[in-house]
């Protein structure tokens, strides 16, 4: 027996086979259990009847599928996500640099004030020297003077702290407003914040930290959103949910390999020298700049990290028009960013090609499996055998995937957000699929869209 390799293989590694050990035992035995459920509970008894071979394959590959989707795929980012939070992060260094906030704005002016007020909290906490810079990018409306007079009602009470609004007289777009805010800026670190977002009193702090302490040249951290008016919204705690999966979990489980894919616009804080050489000499056009500039990262070497325990707040869409135009854009963007702009990526053998080959084959061409998934149900119910006891088993492992979904949700709810305060979104999940349908739609219309040589648009206003 080799000692040696068994000394090297670490006790740790068996967690990430235990995912699939509970998904293979899913997959083999719940059948049967769903089978008496139905006999015993339902009160009956399936007819035995020979199945068409296509249509049991057919079964057979969905059922296959979604079980080690759910419970081994998610479960293997639980555990990474989970390790990734374990990581230890130095809250004392002898120097912290000058930061230096720009919040580019385009049609700000409900949200501005609450955004720059939040930095002026941010710097109190911090002890280092910071200044914010808004830069209006062209707003029809009073983003510029709303902006100002926030900036001058907080100059007296935070005389530490420089501010100062640079307006472009047209809409030159977010590109070329981040350019001017860092040709203004003099500190070592940037951060940066869109307009509609607002950051938790300690999150510079503890970015800052994460960055110093792992020599990262950018991290980011939690984004929770919110309504655009003060009352709640249905779509909005649907997203809540989707984004403490999406970053409580899975973000978060990239940045154990230092591999997040987007620093988002809401929330993120870069090396200054590294992201001024990427907006000088890359030619960002993809409509989701976070990725495509994230991206450049990586290319030249820079760790990115995440933080979970950084929070900030941002405008979430609470119409499903709205919603749809914000998913077609990150989508199709997304592709153009990483097949067209970026796609020498994929051929590197390093952990980010991975997570990209993930992101392609899971979300991409699982979007496709979805769709026919749609589309087939009602043809294997036509032609099931039984189709009584196919309705039935259908009701059984409905029940049984909105109770592992609970499971994972309750776990990505406490990684995102440190406690089960939010737990009450829970009685949102026999609703997900909703917003599950919207995404794999508008995956499907990004797909056409850019096979068509679209790349995605910005919706202004």
């Amino acid at each position: 027996m080799n000692l040696t390799f068994l000394n090297r293989f670490k006790p740790v590694y068996f967690l990430f086979i235990l995912p699939f050990i509970l998904a293979f035992l899913s997959w083999a035995y719940f059948p049967t259990i769903a089978q008496w459920i139905i006999t015993h509970v339902f009160g009956y008894r399936a007819l035995e009847q020979a199945a068409n071979p296509v249509w049991l394959t057919t079964i057979g590959f969905f059922y296959a599928w979604y079980t080690f989707l759910a419970i081994g795929i998610a479960g293997t980012w639980i555990i990474v996500a989970m390790l990734a939070r374990k990581k230890q992060i130095k809250t004392k260094h002898p120097f912290y640099p000058n930061i230096t906030f720009i919040v580019p704005a385009y049609n700000q002016q409900p949200n501005i004030t609450s955004c720059v007020t939040s930095l002026y909290k941010n710097a109190e906490e911090y002890n280092g020297s910071c200044e914010i810079i808004v830069v209006d990018d062209g707003s029809t409306d009073f983003t510029y003077e709303t902006a100002w007079a926030t900036i001058e009602e907080n100059r007296a009470a935070h005389s530490r702290t420089r501010g100062k609004v640079i307006r472009h007289m047209s809409n030159l777009g977010k590109i070329e407003a981040l350019r001017t805010g860092l040709n203004s800026a003099l500190s070592g670190v940037i951060a940066i914040v869109d307009g509609d977002s607002e950051w938790n009193p300690d999150t510079l702090v503890k970015l800052v930290d994460c960055m110093l302490s792992n020599g990262k040249k950018a991290v980011t951290g939690y984004i929770h959103p919110k309504p655009e008016g003060k009352k709640g919204s249905f779509l909005v705690s649907l997203q809540q949910l989707e984004y403490s999966q999406g970053l409580g979990v899975d973000r978060c489980a990239q940045s154990l390999g230092n591999c997040v894919l987007v620093v988002p616009g809401a929330i993120g804080v870069y090396d200054a020298d590294l992201l001024r050489e990427i907006l000088t000499e890359a030619n960002i056009r993809s409509v989701t700049e976070d990725s495509e500039i994230t991206l450049e990262m990586h290319k030249r070497g820079g760790k990115v990290g995440y933080l979970s325990a950084a929070g900030s707040v941002t405008v979430a869409p609470s119409r499903l028009g709205g919603l749809w135009r914000q998913r077609l854009r990150w989508f199709t963007g997304w592709l153009h960013s990483v097949l067209g702009i970026h796609s020498d990526l994929f051929g590197r053998r390093s952990w980010l090609s991975g997570l990209l080959w993930y992101s392609y084959v899971f979300e991409y061409v699982g979007t496709f499996v979805d769709l026919v998934a749609l589309v087939a149900f009602p043809f294997l119910f036509w032609f099931a055998p039984d189709r009584l006891n196919f309705a039935l088993s259908l009701v059984v492992f409905a029940l049984y995937g909105l109770l592992v979904g609970v499971v994972n949700q309750a776990i990505a709810l406490k990684y995102a957000y440190g406690k089960f305060s939010f737990g009450r979104l829970l009685l949102y999940m026999p609703f997900y699929p909703f917003l599950w349908l919207v995404n794999a739609f508008a995956r499907f219309r990004s797909v056409l869209i850019y096979a068509s040589g679209g790349s995605g648009k910005w919706v202004l206003g």
